[in-house]
């Protein structure tokens, strides 16, 4: 290869890299946070519940890392190109609606200033489960932690294969759950989706709808991504902070 071949191989490869660092820069990768509960006990026989000072501690890696959590509607701002965000950006999620988040992941949340939304299962209103937060303490929510949003993950679709039972039973549930919050934020419960549930999402006007891994969704959020099916990252109880820290500071 000539110089001038190599100078303009070089060149072109710069290009490309600043084209890239740009793009990046423009639309970054948003890490979603995926929980479920929380415990004061060390040892979990649940990897999906979370031991609360291991959650704080990476509470507190974001916080002195200059980390932004996004409310649901700067995502979805970000999303349809109405707003840029800050390269270091997350959205921190939990499922389901356990009583652990009220007691004990609330509090921290407040104590470093950052947004998170739960994404409540409608059917646990009907349970009288202590292990469930009551539409009580939903209504509670509001006023003591304004930095706290409640979106929907059914009403009683939390159950393997209920997606695939057509769209009117999908309807139907959609209808009980706005007897209950008012929103335009869902998870597909156990991160199962299809092309039912998806158009019933877009019919009741639904702006963003969550899945979860294994394989290819689980990564971090593309700016290109279906706004049906933004990935999240699963964050169980065995992750150690080196390995969490690294998981949201990759760019996929």
């Amino acid at each position: 290869m000539t110089k001038n071949k190599t100078f303009i191989f070089l060149f072109a490869i710069l290009i490309i890299l600043i084209i890239c660092i740009l793009t990046f820069m423009r639309y970054p990768t948003v890490a979603v946070l995926g929980y479920h509960g929380f415990t004061k006990d060390k040892e979990s026989s649940d990897n999906l519940v979370m031991n609360i000072d291991n959650f704080e501690k990476q509470l507190q890696y974001l916080k002195l890392n200059h980390y932004h959590t996004l409310t649901l509607k700067e995502l979805y701002e970000y999303k349809e190109n109405k707003r840029m965000i800050p390269i270091k950006s997350v959205l921190i999620t939990m499922d389901d609606g356990y009583q652990s988040n009220y007691d004990l992941a609330f509090p921290l949340l407040k104590k470093y200033n950052m947004n998170a939304v739960v994404f409540y299962i409608g059917e646990n209103k009907d349970k009288n489960d202590p292990n469930y937060m009551s539409v009580e303490t939903l209504n509670k929510i509001k006023n003591e932690y304004p930095n706290i949003e409640i979106a929907s993950h059914s009403y009683q679709l939390h159950e393997r294969g209920a997606i695939y039972k057509g769209k009117e039973k999908i309807k139907n549930d959609f209808k009980k759950m706005k007897e209950i919050i008012s929103t335009q934020y869902f998870a597909y419960p156990y991160g199962d989706y299809n092309q039912d549930i998806k158009e019933v999402l877009k019919e009741e006007n639904y702006r963003l709808a969550f899945t979860f891994g294994p394989k290819e969704n689980h990564r971090k959020m593309y700016f290109f991504d279906s706004n049906y099916e933004i990935p999240r990252l699963n964050i169980s109880n065995d992750m150690p902070l080196w390995k969490f820290a690294l998981r949201i500071s990759l760019p996929f």
